[in-house]
């Protein structure tokens, strides 16, 4: 009786997983169906819209780190080295990338309030000069030797006043865009921004691209002294606008429709027409831009107007070439170059 019971128990067992088994299966595949098509004559359910992306928030950083580069070139002109350190400080912070001239920058007002503070210590420290106190000499015995017998002791020449040098003034000379190079009487000297120790007197200082000079102007160093310089020469680098074409009053008479020609089976490749852009950057190189043979200025930069085909994009560093590259410029499209 036991047997018989036991093996009813898994009989039911068994069939009641395989049951349990079949239903889940059922499931899975019931999930698994696609919907149905659409009835014809229905419109299709309307999609959700999709949010548009926020604006990136570096835009906004980028143009508060160049209001802090130019706060702090204006402390810079004002010999207030504490704020300019401030300003460079915050505009460097803002940036991702320490990139442009902010570091060169910020060195030099390091420098200068160094300097500052190393002078302020050292004038109260030096002591008042005591005036000197004229002493008569002692009445000297008569001698009873002759005058040519004199003894060397009483003739002691006096040495001659030693002069101090002038001590040599600071010529800091920065721009808007950096990396121009600095002439000092006609002569190139460094590139933007620059710190010139410079003796006292009046020279000549340009700001030049190139062959080109962007300003020029005549400074006057004292001893000791600190001058800046601070020049936006941005308008004069931008590209020039190409000409508008003028229109004719004259009147003009229809040309002729030319004859259409049926085109040959051979494939041909035709010349590219219409201009386009290039969007230039140099993250790990700074220098001036040139697109075939023609200064565009510093990156980045977006040069336009350049008719589409080839073009030979080049870097260069104080004249000379430091990347070359050939890029596709497209017609109606901006394409992207990161020069490397």
């Amino acid at each position: 009786m036991k047997q018989k019971t036991w093996i009813a128990v898994i009989v039911v067992g068994t069939l009641a997983i395989n049951a349990m088994a079949y239903v889940v299966v059922r499931k899975r595949r019931a999930s698994d169906v696609p919907p149905p098509p659409p009835v014809s004559g229905t419109l299709p359910a309307p999609t959700p819209p999709v949010a548009a992306p926020a604006p990136p928030a570096e835009d906004a950083n980028e143009g508060l780190s160049r209001a802090r580069r130019a706060a702090g070139l204006a402390a810079l002109e004002d010999r207030d080295y504490d704020i300019a350190v401030r300003e460079f400080t915050e505009a460097l912070s803002l940036r991702r990338s320490p990139g442009g001239d902010l570091v060169e920058l910020l060195r030099i007002a390091t420098d200068l309030q160094s300097r500052e503070r190393d002078r302020a210590r050292v004038e109260p420290a030096r002591p008042a000069r005591e005036p000197a106190v004229t002493r008569t000499p002692p009445r000297a015995k008569p001698s009873r030797a002759s005058p040519s017998r004199a003894s060397p002791q009483h003739t002691k020449e006096e040495p001659p006043p030693v002069l101090e040098e002038p001590r040599n003034g600071l010529l800091l000379v920065t721009s808007t865009p950096p990396g121009l190079v600095v002439q000092v009487d006609g002569k190139a000297v460094d590139m933007t921004p620059a710190r010139l120790p410079l003796r006292p007197g009046t020279y000549r200082v340009a700001l030049a691209q190139g062959e080109r000079r962007l300003m020029e102007e005549t400074v006057v160093l004292e001893e000791d002294g600190v001058h800046s310089l601070n020049r936006d020469v941005s308008e004069q680098l931008a590209p020039p606008a190409p000409p508008r074409p003028v229109a004719s009053t004259a009147p003009t008479e229809p040309q002729p429709t030319p004859p259409v020609v049926a085109a040959a089976p051979v494939a041909v490749k035709a010349e590219a027409t219409g201009r386009g852009e290039l969007d230039i950057s140099s993250p790990s190189l700074y220098g001036e831009v040139w697109v075939n043979n023609r200064p565009y200025g510093f990156p980045p930069l977006v040069a336009q107007n350049l008719p589409a085909g080839p073009a030979r994009v080049e870097v260069r560093v104080n004249g000379e070439v430091k990347r070359r590259m050939s890029v596709e410029v497209e017609a109606g499209r901006r394409v992207a170059v990161r020069v490397r």
